[in-house]
């Protein structure tokens, strides 16, 4: 594709406008000849630097917010990272005008509530891919990504992708990161749901304002045409006058037009009744805790707001599959139990142990850590949280990265007043001594990691996975 025609009137061409560009890149490492490359501006680095550098290694051109001393094109640009997400687009031939989105942004419940949306409209007839924390999907097939929501030059053409093996809907997961880096610009959403804002990512956003003006950012006409609200959460409540697009809303604590009604609690799945816009059925879905009957609700409220009726909703919910690692239950033996979540954030953790707790009433031993160069201020709440629910606790490691894991599980026993809990930062000799205490009957809840794959040490992505370390012990 030629300069000039990926450009269009979206930015001012400085020099040729007739060269070749083959690729899109804000990385220097990935540049070759032919390449455009975006001068992106972050925390700790400056992509403008990388100028002259870019321009030795063939790149055809670079997209800047200020002209720079080098002697290829340059094209001159407001904000480099809304450029890059409009010409990314451009490049892949807009696939984002063939394809409906629907987007879900919250601290948790995020992948949940794409696969409870995907069930269903599966169940209606369309072909789903999903984008989200535990990768790509498209049409039963997996992809891995990197992050929750891939960087333009990943998303767009991973949507080529979708558009050319007929997919209808795609449902994605939209991280605070994203929102906030203009990854999802250009991009227009038939529903964008929010299921909560509680503390996370401080080492990014710093204060809970700037992450909660974030999140609730994405509820604008520039991005969603309906918004599917959880009205139980306080954050989400007080910036309603905020969202300038028609809102569904859901919970169970306050006046909604989506909520439930006689929750039966098990560990196997979930059963009520619902009301949607007075619309009365009962449903059944292999999910289980109140935290995700609000990821139901949020399933039924967006299937309403696209026109799907109740008899596809209840088919839908019937035949969820939960994404691996979100309250996954292993029954070791007759007695002995272990439920391996994501949970890491506080909230996360109160949702899983509490519903532990709501209908298993003996030993519940919960083994969990917090990430390196994160946000510590959650670590000493987590610590707090884990005592509070659990008989007894193993702090351990999670994915420390280039802090010493010590130092986090010191962390995080500050918030601990009790004697009823161990530091071993070995996370597969943590579960071993988890297992011992169980021997005569429990639940383990091993918290963190999930489905993940590796453990991130000093910038080094090692394999592990809790799954297999329980398999393996056994």
């Amino acid at each position: 594709m030629l300069l000039n025609d990926l450009i269009g009137d979206d930015g001012e061409i400085v020099g040729d406008k007739n060269v070749e560009i083959n690729s899109l890149t804000f990385k220097s490492a990935e540049v070759k000849k032919g390449s455009l490359y975006f001068c992106l501006k972050g925390e700790n680095f400056d992509g403008h630097n990388f100028a002259r550098e870019v321009s030795s290694l063939g790149a055809s051109a670079i997209v800047v917010e200020k002209l720079q001393q080098v002697n290829i094109p340059q094209v001159l640009v407001k904000n480099t990272r809304s450029a890059l997400s409009k010409f990314c687009a451009k490049f892949y031939q807009n696939p984002e005008k063939s394809l409906k989105f629907i987007g879900i942004t919250g601290t948790n419940g995020k992948t949940t509530s794409t696969f409870i949306i995907k069930s269903i409209l599966k169940e209606a007839g369309y072909k789903v891919g999903v984008i989200g924390t535990q990768g790509t999907f498209i049409n039963g097939r997996s992809y891995k990504t990197n992050l929750t929501t891939p960087d333009p030059t990943e998303l767009f053409a991973t949507l080529r992708k979708m558009v050319d093996m007929k997919v209808d809907y795609v449902v994605m997961e939209a991280s605070a990161h994203a929102i906030y880096l203009n990854k999802l610009d250009g991009i227009t959403f038939e529903v964008g749901v929010i299921t909560n804002i509680t503390q996370d990512h401080l080492d990014f956003f710093n204060t809970m304002k700037h992450y909660e003006k974030t999140k609730i950012s994405f509820l604008n006409s520039k991005h969603v045409k309906t918004a599917v609200v959880n009205i139980d959460d306080s954050r989400i409540r007080n910036n309603l006058s905020k969202i300038n697009v028609p809102t569904i809303s859901y919970g169970l604590n306050n006046p909604s037009d989506v909520f439930a009604l006689d929750i039966e609690k098990s560990l196997s799945c979930s059963k009520f009744v619902v009301n949607a816009l007075d619309s009365v059925f009962k449903v059944e879905c292999n999910l289980v805790g109140q935290f995700n009957v609000y990821n139901i609700l949020a399933g039924i409220s967006t299937c309403y707001a696209l026109g799907i009726n109740e008899k596809t909703i209840i088919r839908g919910l019937k035949k969820v599959k939960a994404p691996l690692g979100r309250f996954s239950v292993i029954n070791l033996s007759k007695d002995i139990t272990v439920i391996i979540d994501f949970a890491h954030t506080p909230d996360g953790m109160e949702n899983v142990l509490k519903t532990i707790k709501d209908v298993y009433f003996e030993k519940l031993i919960c083994v969990f850590g917090c990430g390196g160069n994160r946000d510590t201020g959650k670590r000493s709440i987590m610590g707090s949280i884990a005592e509070k629910y659990s008989n007894y606790v193993v702090i351990t490691s999670d994915n420390p990265r280039f802090e010493d894991p010590s130092k986090i599980l010191d962390d995080i026993e500050k918030g601990m007043k009790k004697d009823n809990h161990i530091k071993i930062v070995d996370r597969r000799e943590a579960i071993k001594y988890a297992l011992t205490l169980v021997q005569d009957g429990g639940v383990i809840a091993l918290l963190g990691k999930g489905a993940e794959l590796y453990q991130d040490i000093n910038g080094v992505k090692t394999p592990y996975n809790d799954f297999e370390e329980i398999e393996k012990i056994l």
